[in-house]
């Protein structure tokens, strides 16, 4: 048994995406297949980021740590998204990422139930786009929440229900 922060996984990065180079847990590794994280030996690359972080995998030159997650999350898109992404897989939720741009979608009971948008602090959103995604969203069945990422890196949660009338 691994104790918290010790390596399971070895990976690599590549222009295919983060690779599993070794799996010294295979629990590990069939969780991680089972929950779709890892397909055809590649690992999502904000999974790789997230266990590097936490360093429960290092990169085959050894490294883990924060420097190397975002080179590995660097592969699956924004550093905000990332942020979102491991604030939310540290509070146990498990997470892929959404259909639509600048989405994530959280599960619950093997279902996607919330959908979650990301935001920069600062960057302009029309009210109108977010109000036509938080009806697209909870169309779909899921909860609609903006998490709103701060400059120092902070996310915040915001319920998203799409108004219907101001009367």
């Amino acid at each position: 048994m691994c104790v918290s922060g010790e390596a399971r996984l070895v990976l690599r990065l590549s222009g295919d995406g983060v690779a599993v180079a070794g799996c010294l847990e295979e629990r590990v590794c069939r969780a991680l297949e089972e929950r779709g994280y890892l397909r055809g030996g590649l690992l999502d690359p904000f999974e790789a980021g997230y266990m590097l972080a936490r360093c429960t995998a290092r990169l085959e030159e050894g490294g883990c740590g924060w420097v190397e997650a975002l080179r590995a999350a660097g592969l699956g898109g924004a550093a905000e998204m990332f942020l979102v992404y491991f604030d939310l897989r540290r509070r146990g939720r498990i997470v892929r990422r959404g259909i639509r741009r600048g989405t994530l979608l959280v599960y619950k009971g093997g279902v996607a139930r919330v959908e979650v948008r990301v935001l920069v602090e600062g960057s302009p959103v029309s009210i109108g786009d977010l109000i036509e995604w938080s009806r697209t969203a909870a169309g779909d069945g899921k909860e609609p929440v903006i998490a709103v990422v701060s400059g120092h890196g902070d996310v915040t949660y915001y319920s998203a229900r799409a108004v219907t009338s101001f009367r």
